[in-house]
């Protein structure tokens, strides 16, 4: 299963209980199961490479699916068939060498052909039902499940093989699950999401050199930074990803590279976040938003950079308008000695140009906003403030509520700012400028008032899921 997009319907409740139910009639057959695989099953050895066939000729389809190739979903659609018919010429002997397995094979057949059938999920039902070890049914019954999107019935099957012993893909497959929207509620989020970043370092643990399971783990990760805005977060998620890439394998899926300049866009690591949109865009030249995406990101530094080098295309006399009237009442509640840990202190107000690259401890700066840089998605908020001495820098703000950001002639107070300078590269394109990167809007004094809380938004991360 890859990580790709979805949401959840669920199905009634009455349905819900009822799958459930047939789920935990098991009957452990352990000993029984593992004498039958020792037999000799040749007739399954046979049914099974068909099966394996037909999954990689769906494989290589989909990763084809370009302009020049299309993908022939006719053809997939004739060659189950054709697998379908031997199962059912076969069935017999299959039968009689290992049940559950048939149905397992039979299973994995339906379950090539998108929507899920009803009788897929009830094959693969017998299949873990006739032996409850069999780990690769109880993985391809949760995935299945996931495609009907039944999120709860899918996560119990990968739960509940875990009784029977580890393996890395149904790990993921947890860590994936662990992340969907329609399983999240107020009081479960942290829970859920701490859970899905331990199911994929076990899959990590299991196989280190796996670039899916780190891939999985950054996107884990990535979903628990934008729920809790922790810089460690980020870096843990963009080292997985570095990790990721590493696998040739790994390295040829282009939702891992999407997903990593997600989070290196956020790191404001530009040269390698429009590196890797346009790595993406090329694996998968189908998939637009990859495309739209890099494209997006160029604007947005391109006309960042220009409002910066222009101090918004303001004249120097409506400028010099504009921030004669800052003053001391202009920082708000940073005018006065504030409470920290280590006590009360008063903030020092410092003009642009003495900013330091880096934290500038018990420091406070203000000025007027001159623009408001587009951006086609609203994180961050950017916009270039002006101070008194007509010095110049970029603010951006996260998890800052659509429409509630300040606008052109508002004065903003920023308290021990965060100060870097964007160095970014892409082509023959070079993008230059100072940042304020502000990750607490509620620390922000706008025209001399404290930013509210109803102006505070997360924003959430939707990686490519199943």
């Amino acid at each position: 299963m890859s990580d790709t997009r979805q949401t959840d319907d669920y199905k009634s409740s009455k349905n819900y209980d009822h799958n459930l139910e047939k789920l935990n009639d098991l009957n452990l057959r352990e000993e029984i199961e593992v004498s039958e695989q020792d037999k000799c099953t040749p007739t399954l050895d046979y049914l099974q490479s068909l099966v394996e066939e037909l999954y990689t000729f769906n494989k290589n389809s989909l990763e084809n699916n370009n302009e020049k190739v299309s993908y022939n979903k006719a053809l997939l659609n004739e060659k189950v068939k054709e697998v379908l018919k031997l199962m059912k010429t076969n069935e017999e002997a299959a039968v009689a060498e290992n049940k559950a397995q048939y149905f397992f094979l039979l299973g994995k057949t339906w379950s090539v052909t998108q929507p899920v059938t009803e009788e897929c999920i009830n094959v693969l039902s017998k299949a873990v039902k006739l032996n409850p070890t069999h780990l690769d049914a109880w993985n391809s019954l949760g995935e299945c499940l996931v495609h009907l999107k039944r999120f709860s019935e899918a996560k119990y099957c990968f739960l509940a093989s875990l009784k029977h012993g580890k393996c890395k893909v149904i790990l993921r497959n947890l860590s994936i699950i662990m992340r969907e929207a329609q399983l999240l509620t107020n009081e479960n989020v942290k829970e859920n999401l701490n859970a899905g970043i331990e199911y994929a370092k076990e899959a990590v643990e299991l196989d280190a050199t796996d670039g899916e399971s780190w891939a999985i783990l950054g996107n884990a990760y990535l979903s628990l930074f934008f729920s809790r805005q922790e810089d460690k977060l980020l870096r843990q998620s963009i080292n997985s990803f570095e990790k990721a890439v590493k696998d040739p394998v790994a390295a040829k899926n282009a939702d891992l590279h999407y997903n990593r300049g997600v989070a290196l866009k956020y790191g404001e690591i530009y040269t390698d976040a429009l590196l890797s949109f346009e790595q993406a865009s090329i694996l998968d030249p189908m998939w637009t938003t990859a495309k739209e995406t890099l494209e997006d990101l160029i604007t947005y530094l391109t006309s960042t950079q220009t409002l910066y080098q222009r101090k918004g295309q303001i004249k120097s006399k409506r400028l010099q308008q504009m921030t004669e009237s800052l003053n001391q009442s202009c920082l708000g509640l940073y005018n006065n000695k504030i409470k920290t840990l280590k006590g009360h202190v008063l903030l020092e107000h410092i003009p642009l140009s003495k900013l330091q690259a880096g934290f500038n401890a018990n420091k406070v700066i203000c000025g007027r906003v001159v623009c408001v840089v587009y951006n086609q998605e609203p994180v961050p908020y950017t916009f270039c403030l002006v101070d008194k001495e007509l010095s110049c820098v970029v603010v951006s703000v996260y998890n800052l509520a659509q429409g509630r950001g300040p606008i052109i002639g508002d004065s903003v107070a920023i308290p021990e700012p965060y100060l870097t300078h964007i160095d970014a590269k892409y082509i023959n394109q070079t993008f230059q400028y100072p940042s304020i990167r502000v990750n607490l809007p509620l620390t922000m004094v706008v025209n001399k008032k404290n930013v509210s809380a109803e102006c505070v938004s997360q924003p959430r991360f939707f990686s490519k899921q199943y």
